[in-house]
């Protein structure tokens, strides 16, 4: 594969890997291991770093207009995700909100592990397209199609 066809692929790979690991992998590892307070957040946080990456890559000067674009396409997928995670973390919080006013602390533990569930659910409804989309993205630029 030439130069210029990588720097088309690499926004796309890089947005790719940051869904699949933290949204996908993470929060279902944290689901199965019963560790929601802390994988949840690592993955929010680690797919942001990404994310801040793919941002600033998209608002700087590149060599040509095809490779600006494509960081582009990636960064106007990346704003979807951002949207999963405000509906996901606003589930949360609500989630802690109404727990505070369980008095039964075995019933406080159940509601916040059902609400955690909950809130992973929209974030991966919207990360399952994004992620298809790019993965067409990357293959249509090594056939060619896309560039």
């Amino acid at each position: 594969m030439n130069d210029d066809l990588t720097k088309y692929i690499f926004p796309h790979r890089l947005l790719i890997y940051n869904l699949l690991i933290c949204n996908v992998l993470l929060p279902l590892t944290s689901l199965l291991t019963r560790t929601e307070k802390i994988l949840f957040p690592a993955s929010i946080v680690c797919s942001l770093l990404v994310i801040s990456f793919i941002c600033y890559r998209a608002h700087s000067k590149h060599e040509s207009k095809r490779i600006y674009t494509h960081w582009k396409i990636a960064w106007q997928r990346c704003k979807i995700v951002l949207i999963a995670y405000v509906i996901s973390i606003s589930i949360e919080l609500l989630s802690g909100v109404m727990t505070l006013t369980q008095q039964d602390p075995q019933l406080r533990e159940i509601m916040l592990i059902a609400f955690t569930r909950i809130a992973i659910v929209p974030t991966l409804l919207i990360v399952t397209p994004i992620l298809i989309a790019s993965t067409l993205s990357v293959r249509r630029i090594k056939r060619g199609s896309l560039k």
